[in-house]
């Protein structure tokens, strides 16, 4: 990736590259789930494995970044960006403070609201299907609700991906 030098002669990294490459899987990842025959279904689990990994990677780069951008004003350290993820009980609060802590040093104050809309579809339709999954009466019952979820949550983490990464290319690192 290529390196850009902050006034402070610090290095940041150019998140565009993973930006892209994590919207183009989510996209496709979400497409591909909202098809309902079997012969897609490795499919759709491949696109997910890889739009995870992509994604995490791409939120480590800017939380990175973040740190460059302003200083000891975070949560949590660097590697919760990742790990956070998949901490029991914690991964329902550690990645979007983290993303909340991104938003903020990467720009001036103001649109949180986007943050705050996908983390609680990505709650919607994690808790949702599990329970809907459960209490189904017929098997697949909760597909339509996995469909509608599954593509919201996915736009709101496209439009995401797009805000944070343009916040951080922009050079206003204000906070």
């Amino acid at each position: 990736m290529e390196n850009d030098v902050l006034d402070g002669g610090r290095p940041t990294a150019d998140p565009r590259p993973l930006a892209v490459a994590a919207q183009a899987l989510i996209a496709a990842q979400t497409v591909a789930q909202s098809v309902s025959s079997a012969r897609y279904a490795s499919v759709s689990v491949a696109l997910f494995v890889a739009a995870v990994v992509v994604f995490l990677c791409w939120f480590r780069r800017c939380r990175l970044n973040a740190e460059v951008f302003a200083p000891g004003t975070h949560r949590y350290a660097p590697g919760f960006a990742v790990g956070g993820w998949f901490i029991p009980v914690a991964m329902w609060w550690i990645p979007r403070r983290t993303a909340l802590d991104i938003w903020r040093a990467s720009g001036p104050a103001g649109g949180e609201w986007l943050i705050n809309a996908w983390w609680v579809a990505w709650l919607a339709k994690a808790v949702g299907t599990a329970t809907a999954h459960q209490f189904a009466s017929r098997p697949g019952g909760s597909f339509l609700y996995d469909q509608v979820t599954g593509v919201v949550v996915g736009v709101l983490a496209i439009l995401v991906i797009g805000r944070v990464t343009a916040r951080q290319h922009a050079g206003d690192h204000e906070s």
